[in-house]
């Protein structure tokens, strides 16, 4: 039977490969409050510093007004440039 410690590493590099796969940046994640529900796409755009593309994204996902969806997303992009 495989042990806790071996299912969480092979769950911990099933997460690094879909990360890779979809071309998402493992910090960003941490950026979004209440999780990684966004799509691959707004986390491209945001990296990139596509910010209406981001913010419009942000808002067909959920739902977000316009002013919620932009304020949002500039404070991803501060937090981002504070780790950087």
């Amino acid at each position: 039977m495989e042990s806790l410690e071996d299912r969480i590493a092979r769950l911990e590099r099933q997460v690094a490969y879909l990360q890779r796969h979809l071309g998402v940046d493992p910090s960003l994640i941490d950026a979004v409050p209440g999780g990684p529900a966004l799509p691959p796409d707004f986390y491209q755009a945001l990296q990139k510093g596509k910010t209406i593309l981001a913010i419009k994204i942000y808002r067909q996902t959920t739902g977000a007004s316009l002013l919620v969806a932009k304020n949002t997303v500039e404070a991803m992009q501060r937090r981002i440039a504070l780790e950087s």
